[in-house]
């Protein structure tokens, strides 16, 4: 073991502080509220307005799953364009530029979209546009530069924001639906309005990095304890591996640990999208009441919150790698819950655990990326990671859709699904931490 310092003893970093202590806390709540709604809104809220929008304009079942695929494509291939922006201009902006893209696809979705190809290019393009720019990587990169120690709850907390736009956003855009008897429009000048809102926020609370307050990253505790020495690829027991070396796109796609993640990525993508995109009209085929079917997404909400909260607290002190992939096979397990949701107690088991499996599994992937590669290169590289998992997983929905309109049957398109899940879970078992020619190097947490 090697030591830093002197005594045995770990040493903090001390911030300056501008008043009111470590701005890094209230930054949290400022990127959780955009996360929820450029993702939380625009997806599972989405999903409530967009059920409803299918049914008044009689689109085929395949049209409402490509509206999701290309969504996802395009956040993913603009995946890479953000990390750039964010290189240049910052993550604020990027937030605000993506922010401006929700309320604008919002608008058209409002009061332009009457046949199908415009539904796919207003919410598909424009609104994905809108997650790509708004949400997960510059909200995630920002909370990384701002969080050491406690980097894997900054993480979550984070994505908690979509889990709690999407538990409000539900049942409130419901609401609005039947309120305004079945006037799908209204609901999405409610998310017009969300969009604005987030823009302001960014605007007024987000800052890029510690420097711009005149502090450091919360935690930057530098000890000695359960710190493996340079080239010894042991990982202390109870401890979390991360990287102590810069890494660039060009040295991780050399790494299979890169594209077992990816696939890993892939997996848990799939499975999520592709039961998001179709519970609502799955689960009104199976006989359940708009109100049940409501609540039951709700409870999807929440248990993603508890997903990401659970992972944020375990994983910053056990490997996320192992609990990424229990968080996959739940998800697979619940897709084939959903093909024999016929009762409610079945309904609600299938989006629990859909719930807590996807939000834990988010913050897992975010979390080895970031402790794989590092703060410095995350933006990066799941910048050019997105792009490949995207665009597989993207396909799902508009796969499912397919099978339904040919087959007048989710089954076996879930089966599927859920097969190819378990699949990416397994393989992540072998997603060793990579190394820079030497030894892995390790931080203890």
């Amino acid at each position: 073991m090697t030591q830093e310092g002197k005594g045995d003893h770990p040493v903090r970093a001390v911030a300056a502080t501008t008043g009111g202590g470590f701005y890094g806390w209230k930054l949290l709540i400022a990127l959780a509220t955009i996360v929820a709604v450029n993702l939380g809104v625009t997806f599972v809220g989405a999903s409530v307005i967009n059920a409803a929008l299918a049914k008044s304009l009689h689109l085929s079942r395949g049209t409402l799953g490509l509206g999701s695929t290309v969504y996802i494509i395009v956040n993913g291939l603009a995946a890479p364009i953000v990390a750039r922006v964010i290189a240049a201009r910052g993550v604020r902006l990027t937030l605000i530029i993506g922010s401006l893209f929700v309320a604008l696809g919002a608008a058209l979705l409002a009061v332009w979209v009457s046949e199908g190809w415009q539904f796919v290019l207003a919410y598909g393009l424009i609104v994905g546009l809108g997650n790509g720019f708004g949400a997960l990587i510059p909200a995630q990169t920002c909370a990384t530069a701002w969080f050491e120690s406690r980097r894997v709850l900054a993480l979550s907390l984070v994505l908690v924001g979509s889990g709690v736009g999407g538990l409000i956003s539900a049942p409130v855009l419901t609401n609005i639906i039947v309120a305004t008897h079945g006037d799908w429009r209204a609901a999405w000048y409610f998310v017009l309005a969300t969009g604005v809102l987030a823009a302001v926020v960014a605007l007024l609370f987000v800052k890029n990095r510690p420097s711009d307050r005149g502090q450091v990253p919360d935690g930057g505790m530098v000890g000695t304890r359960g710190r493996a020495a340079a080239g010894s690829g042991g990982v202390a027991r109870g401890s979390t591996y991360r990287t102590r070396e810069r890494w660039t796109i060009r040295e991780a796609v050399k790494t299979p640990a890169l594209w077992l993640v990816s696939l890993a990525a892939v997996g848990e993508s799939a499975s999520s999208t592709a039961a998001l995109a179709h519970a609502v009209p799955h689960l009104r085929d199976l006989g359940h009441s708009a109100e049940s079917v409501a609540a039951a997404m709700s409870l999807f909400a929440v248990c993603t919150i508890v997903g990401k909260l659970s992972i944020g607290f375990l994983c910053d002190r056990a490997e996320p790698r192992n609990a990424w992939t229990a968080c996959i096979l739940m998800m697979s397990v619940a897709i084939l819950v959903a093909t024999q949701a016929h009762g409610a107690s079945a309904m609600y088991l299938f989006t629990g655990m859909l719930g807590f499996g996807s939000g834990g599994a988010l913050t897992c992937w975010h979390a080895t990326v970031a402790n794989y590669f590092g703060p410095d290169a995350f933006a990066s590289i799941l910048g050019a990671q997105m792009p490949f998992s995207n665009a597989v997983s993207a396909a799902a929905p508009f796969f499912v859709g397919l099978v339904y309109d040919l087959h007048g049957s989710y089954t076996p398109a879930f089966f599927a699904v859920a097969g190819f899940s378990a699949f990416a879970a397994f393989m992540l078992l072998g997603a060793s931490p990579p190394t820079h020619g030497g030894g892995n190097k390790l931080e203890a947490t």
